[in-house]
């Protein structure tokens, strides 16, 4: 760094010693700095993953072929067997089934590695339990929370948080990285043309059921709602009313057909809506919660 300066050559050519640091940012903001190039080297890293693309990336896992049964009222179940324990799951689809044998299977490679080995074999001992999953890494001396694969657990935590507003009626563009993407302008220099060629395939509909499950009578409306027709978004149209009398509106298309019901608040609206479209489309006899 070079100062000319008419002073400086009347002390001798020497710099200032306040000259030197006269530049150089202040401590709260290089403080600030560091966060900001953290944070986005997390948002890199922690890209949301459900259960099966989490545990594929898990070192020290042994995923065997899924097995696919259809269930006689409605759906799916898949069991897969993860270093040598078989874990089940049952789902409105076979991607649904599979996530959720794959969430055991990492649910209990987490516990394990994070529970000293000491402790779970002599816990299992004595209440006669059966073994946890054989995790086969590393030494049996090394402590085993030094290995668990954080960022694997949080990739899925992430996804599940971003599944729940999407079940909510939130829409997450964090949750589909692909879709943005895919919008990029072919005329655009710093893409292939080869990538910019690609056209995205259309995601596949989720299966529609004609039946009712048995047990639709004790699930929650908008439960039933997701089993029947399994990825609906609903629509925020907004407040109507004034106060303190305001209304939360949700509205969701099923069917090619629109239906909308108000709340005192969003969740309240979304039951609501998941009433009106039961008692419509599936003759249920559900009952609104009070306005």
């Amino acid at each position: 760094m070079a100062f000319n300066n008419d002073d400086d050559m009347e002390n001798g050519g020497k710099i200032p010693f306040k000259k030197i640091f006269q530049k150089r940012k202040k401590s709260s903001e290089r403080t600030r700095d560091k966060k900001l190039r953290q944070n986005r080297q997390l948002r890199k890293s922690m890209l949301p993953k459900n259960a099966l693309m989490a545990l594929n990336e898990v070192k020290g896992i042994n995923i065997s072929d899924f097995t696919i049964n259809s269930n006689p009222d409605g759906g799916f179940t898949a069991i897969v067997t993860v270093n040598c324990k078989q874990y089940e799951g049952k789902g409105h689809s076979k991607m649904a089934a599979k996530n959720l044998a794959c969430e055991k299977a990492l649910r209990d490679y987490i516990i394990a590695k994070m529970t000293p080995r000491t402790k779970k074999s002599q816990k299992a001992a004595s209440e006669g339990e059966p073994e946890p999953m054989d995790i086969n890494d590393g030494d049996a001396d090394e402590a085993p929370e030094h290995d668990v694969p954080m960022l694997n657990l949080a990739s899925f935590a992430i996804y599940k948080l971003f599944a729940e507003w999407e079940r909510e009626g939130f829409i997450v563009p964090e949750m589909h990285p692909s879709a943005g993407s895919s919008s990029a302008q072919p005329g655009d220099q710093n893409i292939p043309a080869a990538a910019a060629a690609v056209i995205p395939k259309e995601p596949k509909k989720p299966p529609v059921r004609t039946e009712l499950p048995p047990n639709w009578e004790t699930m929650h409306p908008a439960t039933l709602l997701c089993v029947m027709r399994p990825g609906l978004s609903y629509v925020d149209h907004g407040c109507i009313g004034e106060k303190p009398n305001i209304m939360q509106r949700l509205g969701v298309i099923v069917d090619n057909q629109e239906f909308t019901a108000n709340g005192r608040s969003k969740k309240i609206a979304r039951r609501n809506v998941a009433v009106n479209v039961c008692n419509s489309l599936f003759n249920t006899h559900f009952s609104y919660e009070e306005y």
